[in-house]
C-alpha cells in the first residue's frame, strides 16, 4: 500500500497530491495500468486538477478538470494525467524500485538527468547513494554526480557526501572544484570545517586547491575553527613558497592573538623560510596587542632566523614597538 497526503502553497502557488492503495504505472509512466479496489489518486496543481478512482471491480475512472472545463481522457486529458503521475514520481512514490529502474532501463546518465526533476532531499539520496556505488562513472560523470550534491537543502547531508569521494577521485578536477562550489555555499561552519577536513586528508592538493581551503576559512566566523584548518595544512606540509605568505596574511587579520600565536609557532617549524618571510613574520609580531606577546614571539623568531642585515634591522624597528622595558630588553638580547 501507498499513501501521501501533500500540500505546497505559497501566494500564487498550490500543490496537492493525495494518494491512497497499490498502484501498477504503465510502462512510460505516463498513467495508470491498475489501482487496487477502492484506491484512489487525487491531483491539483493550482486550477488543474485529477482523480482517478478505483470501484470495486478495480474499474479506474477518471476526472480531470484543465483549469476551465472538465475534459475526457483524450489526448489533452492523459497528457495532463502524465504530467500528475510524473509528479506523484518526482516526489518520492516508488522511490527506491524506480532507481533501479531508471539505471537498467538508462544507466547512470539516465540517474543523473532524473535528478534534475525529483524533489525531496530523501529521494535525491537514494540517486546519490546509487551514483556513488557504481565505480564505472567517467571524469566528465563524476564530476556531474558531484555537482548535484548541491543541490541538497541540508550542509550536513552536502558534507556526508563530500566525505564519500576518494582520494582517487579527488585527482580529477572538476570533481574538487564542483566540491569547492558547494563548501562555499554553505551556511554551516562546521560542516565547511568537516568537508574540508576530508579533502586535506587525501594528501594531493594543489597550491591553487590550498588557496581556495585558505580563502574559505578566512570567511568563517571563529578564528579557533581558522586556526584548526590552518594548523592542518600547515601539519600536512602543504604550506610552501608563496603559499606562506598568503597564510601570513590570512593569519594576520584574525581577531585572536592566541591564535595568532600559535600558527605563527608553527609556521616557524617549517624549513623552507625565506630572508623576506622571516621579516613578515616579524612585522606581523606588531599587530599582537600585548607587549608580552610580542616580546615572547620575537624571542621564538629571534631562535631561528638568519643574521642577515634586513632581517636583523626589521627585528630591531618590531622591538621597538613594545613599550614595556623589561619585555624590549629581553627582545634585543635574545637577538645578540
Amino acid at each position: 500500500m501507498s499513501e501521501s497526503n501533500m500540500v505546497i502553497k505559497s501566494n500564487d502557488f498550490y500543490e496537492e497530491i493525495n494518494y491512497l492503495g497499490k498502484f501498477q504505472l504503465s510502462d512510460d509512466e505516463s498513467g495508470f495500468k491498475s489501482i487496487s479496489p477502492g484506491g484512489y489518486f487525487k491531483f491539483r496543481l493550482n486550477d488543474v486538477k485529477v482523480k482517478a478512482e478505483s470501484n470495486l471491480r478495480g474499474e479506474i475512472e477518471y476526472k480531470i478538470y484543465d483549469g476551465k472545463n472538465d475534459i475526457p481522457l483524450n489526448e489533452e486529458g492523459k497528457s495532463i494525467v502524465s504530467k500528475a503521475v510524473h509528479e506523484m514520481i518526482y516526489w518520492g512514490y516508488d522511490a527506491e524500485e524506480r532507481v533501479e529502474r531508471v539505471y537498467q532501463k538508462g544507466g547512470s546518465q539516465a540517474l543523473i538527468n532524473e535528478m534534475d526533476s525529483v524533489k525531496p532531499d530523501f529521494v535525491k539520496i537514494l540517486y546519490l547513494n546509487k551514483l556513488f556505488s557504481i565505480d564505472s562513472l567517467s571524469s566528465e560523470s563524476k564530476g556531474l554526480v558531484v555537482r548535484k550534491i548541491k543541490s541538497l537543502g541540508s550542509d550536513m547531508d552536502k558534507s556526508q557526501f563530500i566525505s564519500k569521494i576518494t582520494a582517487n577521485q579527488f585527482k580529477d578536477s572538476a570533481v574538487t572544484a564542483a566540491c569547492f562550489d558547494i563548501i562555499r555555499g554553505m551556511g554551516s561552519d562546521m560542516d565547511k570545517i568537516n568537508s574540508l577536513h576530508h579533502i586535506i586528508d587525501q594528501d594531493s592538493l594543489s597550491s591553487g586547491s590550498i588557496i581556495i581551503i585558505l580563502n574559505l576559512g578566512n570567511n568563517m566566523g571563529s578564528d579557533m575553527d581558522k586556526s584548526n584548518l590552518y594548523g592542518e595544512l600547515i601539519g600536512k606540509g602543504f604550506i610552501k613558497d608563496s603559499l606562506f605568505d598568503s597564510l601570513g596574511v590570512f593569519v594576520s587579520i584574525m581577531r585572536s592573538d592566541m591564535d595568532k600565536i600559535n600558527l605563527y609557532k608553527k609556521m616557524l617549524g617549517l624549513n623552507t623560510i625565506t630572508e623576506n618571510q622571516y621579516i613578515n613574520l616579524i612585522n606581523q609580531s606588531t599587530s599582537l596587542g600585548s607587549d608580552m606577546d610580542k616580546s615572547n614571539l620575537l624571542i621564538e623568531i629571534s631562535k631561528k632566523m638568519p643574521r642577515t642585515e634586513p632581517i636583523k634591522a626589521a627585528y630591531t624597528k618590531a622591538a621597538k614597538t613594545i613599550g614595556n622595558d623589561n619585555d624590549y630588553g629581553r627582545v634585543m638580547r635574545a637577538q645578540e
